[in-house]
Formats: structure tokens, C-alpha cells, sequence
């Protein structure tokens, strides 16, 4: 009885220090680019994006969603709202359920398919998904002053986190591998070793769904690409980014999870 009590506060003890270190890093990961506001005034640049999601794959689901939206409230509260880049109010009702919800999706996706062309389809549709959904908010919220502007939130977060996620998750994972899979917080292993051709044709063809995805929003919603000029450059430089990263950035961290269990 004793020795179950003490293995059921160990876990929640590990859980609750995810949520903690994760909210923790997400919120000053935030601050970093908090003086890039979108070009809409409202948010910012969304590199930090791959912190929660590393959490997701690595973690169990709720905690790495929690710290998600834990990160983002605190992130947005210590720093964007100081620099008037949004409210409270915002930082409440907007990031912290988006990003909540879609780090629960694709936690539970990335356990369930663990191999690398999954992460890569996870990563483009549950982000999108979340993004789609903090702009939808924003326009019911603030409200925007037109609802193009929810795909264009939509592609801006999009383009600036999943090329951010596809080079910042495997470096991390990379780094940590060594105590992935023996640390009580860091209990999943992700199997991105071995990835063949086939695996890196699935990579690209979900990598190229980030470029689809732009693309049908470019053309259902023109007037986003009027509201800031720069925005198919940008675009373009991210799509490439992805193209490239997506089939290839499990190779190096393939290796040295393979060398870790390896050395297990």
C-alpha cells in the first residue's frame, strides 16, 4: 500500500513538474519575440511554438497541454500585454485555449503514430488547427474588423511555428535524448530512428500540405495578401523551409536515439 501511495505522488509530482518547466519555458521563450507583433497589431511571432510541442512528445498529454496554455496566458501577461500587443482578456480567451487544444491533439496523435512522417502531419494539421482557431476567437472576441483576417492570423502563426517546430523539436529531442525515456517528466520516446525512403516520401508529402494549405487560403481569402504585401515572400521562405526540414530533420536525431537506446 505504502509503495503505491509512494508511485502515485512520484507521478503526480513528475506531471505536475511538466506542466511547470514547460509553462515556464513557453512564457520566457514568448518574451523573447514579444517585441514581433503579427501585422495586425494584435499577437506576435510564434517561434516559441516548438517548446509546448516537445513537451507533447516527450510528456503525457494533459500536462504538456496544460503547460501549453498555462505558457501562453503567462508569456502574453508578462510580456505583450506591457507592450500593448494584446489584453488580459485576450491572453485568457484566445492563446491559452488554442494553444491548449492543439498540443492536447497532437500529443495524443504523436503517441498513438510515433514515427517521424506522423510528427510532420501532426505538427502541420493541429497547429493550423490551433491557429485557425485563436484567429476565429480574435474576430469573435475583439472583434476583427473583417473575417479574412482569421486566415490570415491563421497563416501568419502557421508560418512562423511549424518551420520553427520541424528544426527546434528534433534539436531539443537531439539534445535531450540521453535521459528521454528514463526521466520520470520525459517518459516517450519518439521512434525517429531508421527513417527510410518511404517514411521521408510520407515527410514530404505532409510538409507539402503546409504549402497547400496557404495556398487555398491565398486564394479563399485574397485580401489577406492586400493587408500586408510581404506576406506570399514570407510565405514562400517558410514553404520552403518546411519542404526541406520535414522529410530531413529526423535524420540527425534518429541517430542519436538510436545510439541512446544503443547504449541502453
Amino acid at each position: 500500500m505504502g509503495l503505491a501511495l509512494g508511485s502515485a505522488r512520484a507521478s503526480v509530482t513528475a506531471q505536475v513538474s511538466v506542466i511547470a518547466v514547460s509553462a515556464a519555458l513557453f512564457a520566457l521563450a514568448k518574451g523573447l519575440t514579444a517585441y514581433i507583433r503579427t501585422p495586425w497589431g494584435v499577437g506576435q511571432l510564434f517561434i516559441a511554438s516548438f517548446i509546448p510541442v516537445y513537451f507533447a512528445v516527450t510528456s503525457d498529454a494533459i500536462p504538456a497541454a496544460l503547460g501549453a496554455g498555462i505558457g501562453s496566458f503567462l508569456g502574453d501577461l508578462f510580456f505583450l500585454v506591457p507592450l500593448g500587443a494584446t489584453t488580459p482578456f485576450f491572453a485568457l480567451t484566445v492563446g491559452a485555449p488554442a494553444n491548449f487544444v492543439a498540443t492536447l491533439l497532437l500529443a495524443v496523435f504523436v503517441k498513438r503514430y510515433r514515427s517521424w512522417p506522423s510528427f510532420v502531419a501532426a505538427t502541420v494539421c493541429f497547429l493550423t488547427l490551433g491557429n485557425f482557431m485563436a484567429g476565429a476567437l480574435l474576430w469573435w472576441l475583439a472583434p476583427l474588423p473583417s473575417a479574412s483576417l482569421i486566415l490570415g492570423f491563421t497563416v501568419y502563426w502557421d508560418m512562423t511555428a511549424i518551420p520553427a517546430i520541424l528544426i527546434g523539436v528534433p534539436a531539443l529531442v537531439r539534445a535531450t535524448a540521453p535521459i528521454i525515456g528514463r526521466s520520470k517528466m520525459l517518459r516517450y520516446v519518439p521512434e525517429w530512428s531508421g527513417v527510410g525512403r518511404r517514411q521521408m516520401a510520407w515527410s514530404l508529402v505532409f510538409s507539402l500540405m503546409f504549402v497547400g494549405f496557404g495556398g487555398a487560403i491565398f486564394l479563399l481569402a485574397p485580401s489577406t495578401l492586400s493587408g500586408w504585401p510581404g506576406l506570399a515572400t514570407y510565405f514562400a521562405v517558410a514553404g520552403v523551409a518546411v519542404v526541406i526540414f520535414g522529410p530531413l530533420a529526423s535524420l540527425l536525431t534518429g541517430k542519436r536515439l538510436g545510439a541512446a537506446r544503443t547504449a541502453d
